[in-house]
Protein backbone atom coordinates (compact mmCIF):
# COMPACT_ATOMS: atom_id res chain seq x y z
CA UNK A 1 0.00 0.00 0.00
CA UNK A 2 3.12 2.40 1.01
CA UNK A 3 4.14 2.03 -2.67
CA UNK A 4 0.97 2.84 -4.39
CA UNK A 5 0.61 5.43 -1.96
CA UNK A 6 4.19 6.77 -2.98
CA UNK A 7 3.88 6.41 -6.38
CA UNK A 8 0.73 8.60 -6.47
CA UNK A 9 2.59 11.15 -4.29
CA UNK A 10 6.00 11.84 -6.08
CA UNK A 11 6.18 11.92 -9.69
CA UNK A 12 8.41 8.97 -11.48
CA UNK A 13 11.50 11.16 -12.35
CA UNK A 14 11.73 12.50 -8.48
CA UNK A 15 12.00 8.76 -7.34
CA UNK A 16 14.90 8.10 -6.09
CA UNK A 17 16.85 4.72 -8.11
CA UNK A 18 16.95 1.78 -5.58
CA UNK A 19 21.11 1.58 -6.09
CA UNK A 20 21.07 5.47 -5.08
CA UNK A 21 19.36 4.32 -2.27
CA UNK A 22 21.24 1.54 -1.56
CA UNK A 23 24.55 4.02 -1.40
CA UNK A 24 23.06 6.69 0.22
CA UNK A 25 22.14 3.81 2.99
CA UNK A 26 25.85 2.35 3.01
CA UNK A 27 27.14 5.83 3.59
CA UNK A 28 25.13 6.17 5.92
CA UNK A 29 26.19 3.24 7.68
CA UNK A 30 29.98 4.04 7.48
CA UNK A 31 29.97 7.46 8.41
CA UNK A 32 27.86 6.11 11.58
CA UNK A 33 30.58 3.48 11.92
CA UNK A 34 33.56 6.15 11.90
CA UNK A 35 31.77 8.37 14.56
CA UNK A 36 31.55 5.89 16.67
CA UNK A 37 35.17 4.82 16.62
CA UNK A 38 35.93 8.59 16.69
CA UNK A 39 33.79 8.60 19.98
CA UNK A 40 35.86 5.93 21.61
CA UNK A 41 39.21 7.97 21.10
CA UNK A 42 38.39 11.04 22.46
CA UNK A 43 39.32 11.84 26.07
CA UNK A 44 37.21 12.49 28.98
CA UNK A 45 37.68 16.00 28.70
CA UNK A 46 36.26 16.09 25.51
CA UNK A 47 33.92 14.41 25.65
CA UNK A 48 32.86 16.91 29.10
CA UNK A 49 32.85 18.98 26.66
CA UNK A 50 30.17 17.89 23.90
CA UNK A 51 28.30 16.72 27.31
CA UNK A 52 28.44 12.91 27.28
CA UNK A 53 30.22 10.72 29.74
CA UNK A 54 32.55 8.17 29.02
CA UNK A 55 29.78 4.93 29.59
CA UNK A 56 27.72 7.01 27.02
CA UNK A 57 30.31 6.92 24.70
CA UNK A 58 31.33 3.53 25.31
CA UNK A 59 27.48 2.38 25.07
CA UNK A 60 26.81 4.39 21.44
CA UNK A 61 29.89 2.70 20.23
CA UNK A 62 28.80 -0.61 21.14
CA UNK A 63 25.74 -0.13 18.84
CA UNK A 64 25.82 -2.20 15.71
CA UNK A 65 26.46 0.26 13.00
CA UNK A 66 22.59 -0.33 11.35
CA UNK A 67 21.39 0.99 14.78
CA UNK A 68 20.55 5.36 15.16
Amino acid sequence: MEITLRKMIVPRQQRSHPCRRLNELLTIWYQRQQQRRVLLQLNDRMLSDIGISRCEAEQEAAKPFWRE
